[in-house]
C-alpha cells in the first residue's frame, strides 16, 4: 500500500460517511459494496485498507463487500457514458471508448441502509 491509495480510500470513506448520514441517518448495520480496479490491489488488500481508513469514523464497522471490477471506460462518441467492460466498446453506440487511467483504483458500487 502506498500513501496515494490511503488518501483515495480516505476520500471513499468520507463519501460513504456523508451518504450514510444523509440517507440512512446512522451507519448502524449498513452494507457497503466497493469495487477494486486496476492491477495494484486485490480484494483483501482493499478490505484491509478500508478498515484502516475507516477507524474512528462513522463508517467503522459497516459490513463491507469488495469485488474486482473490469476496466473502466468513458465514451465521448455519443453521450459521455462511463462503463466497465473488457473490450472498451460503448454499449450505446458501439464505438471504441477511452480507457480510464489506472489511478482510478476504487469505486463505490452500492450503499445499503439498515
Amino acid at each position: 500500500m502506498n500513501g496515494d491509495e490511503m488518501e483515495r480510500m480516505k476520500a471513499i470513506v468520507a463519501q460513504i460517511s456523508a451518504e450514510l448520514t444523509g440517507r440512512c441517518g446512522s451507519p448502524g448495520a449498513a452494507e457497503v459494496h466497493l469495487v477494486v480496479y486496476g492491477v495494484g490491489m486485490d480484494e483483501a488488500g482493499a478490505a484491509a485498507l478500508f478498515a484502516e481508513a475507516s477507524q474512528g469514523t462513522p463508517v467503522e464497522g459497516v459490513r463491507l463487500v469488495v469485488r474486482r471490477g473490469a476496466q473502466q471506460y468513458i465514451c465521448w462518441s455519443c453521450c459521455g457514458l462511463r462503463f466497465e467492460a473488457d473490450d472498451g466498446v460503448c454499449p450505446n453506440c458501439g464505438e471504441e471508448a477511452i480507457r480510464l487511467p489506472d489511478t482510478v483504483t476504487f469505486g463505490i458500487r452500492e450503499i445499503r441502509c439498515p
